[in-house]
């Protein structure tokens, strides 16, 4: 039997970059459909990656653009294949006379890869995890690929991967504390999926015109831990993974103060029996195997990051 396809997820951030003129006509990444056609591009040996450490020369890359859409309908998602191929390593190099160090050039090059599943539909991002590239840098040289493709698309934009926390990560740690004196987070707001909790922040800072917002929420006797209140919706947002970088909080929790940081760690997915068959998707996508796989990947996602007004509770 094959084994589990495992996957962290991340939130899809469209970061805007600064533009030193002020144009109005400047093109920014915002509809669904450039995004597809981004990411088709990327798949362009022109935007490969090379990375060069002390021992080794890697090239980075992403190949195989399949749309999904059709297998599922209602649920836009696009398959790319995150490669990571060895062009040259130092180390012993055995010869007829014994053993020397060197270096081995390899022709053509071995590769580790990973699957990439993009919900367009939800903006996220579920990436394979594999012993060979998680103890790695893909997520910069990813990052990387997708920013030069926009920059050659002419866009004045870039996609950021932000892991999604697990579920009630932050909530969870939010609700821990007895008493919040300081909470710091920076939260992106490109196209959130809203509820409740978040409509009314993301309302005002879209009349606002603003996009990127860093607060640092302080009150030594303690802040609203309320549900309508802005330190509970800003955590809400961050755990929808619409944030950069960690949250901070601060407080009293146990009845002891505490500092705590948390954000920065993926919500993992499990399916089980599906890894060779995904990576073999491209092959099989005609067929009813195909569509049940695709959709178990989707319910594993919505499981573990649920649709806003259809989260458990």
């Amino acid at each position: 039997m094959s084994r589990r396809f495992i996957f962290d997820l991340f939130r899809l951030n469209i970061e805007d970059l600064d533009d030193l003129f002020g144009s109005e006509n400047i093109r920014r990444l915002r509809r669904d459909s450039d995004l597809t056609k981004l990411l088709l591009n990327a798949t362009d040996p022109l935007h490969d990656q090379l990375q060069r450490t002390r021992s080794a020369a890697f090239k980075w890359s992403l190949r195989g653009f399949n749309d999904l859409s059709k297998l599922l309908g209602d649920r836009d998602v696009i398959q790319l294949t995150l490669a990571r191929s060895v062009l040259e390593k130092d180390g012993l190099i055995v010869t007829d006379d014994g053993m020397s160090a060197g270096t081995s050039l390899m022709n053509p090059p071995l590769a580790s890869t990973a699957v990439c599943l993009f919900d367009i539909s939800r903006h996220l991002v579920a990436v394979e995890h594999t012993g060979d590239l998680a103890p790695t840098a893909w997520k910069d040289f990813f990052e990387q690929i997708l920013g030069q493709t926009a920059f050659k698309m002419g866009f004045k934009s870039r996609i950021q991967l932000e892991p999604i926390p697990e579920q009630h990560g932050i909530i969870g740690l939010f609700k821990s504390f007895q008493r919040i004196t300081r909470m710091r987070v920076t939260l992106r707001i490109p196209n959130p999926e809203l509820n409740r909790y978040t409509r009314d922040i993301y309302n005002d800072l879209a009349r606002s015109g603003v996009r990127e917002i860093t607060q640092d929420m302080k009150n030594p006797n303690g802040m609203s831990k309320a549900e309508d209140a802005r330190p509970f919706a800003s955590a809400v947002l961050a755990q929808q993974g619409y944030k950069k970088g960690e949250v901070l909080i601060e407080g009293v929790r146990n009845d002891m103060f505490e500092q705590v940081s948390s954000g920065s760690v993926a919500a993992r997915g499990s399916v089980p029996g599906l890894r060779e068959f995904i990576r073999g998707l491209s092959s099989n996508l005609r067929t009813k195997e195909a569509q049940a796989a695709i959709k178990a990947i989707c319910d594993e996602i919505d499981k573990i990051h649920p649709i806003p007004g259809k989260e458990n509770g």
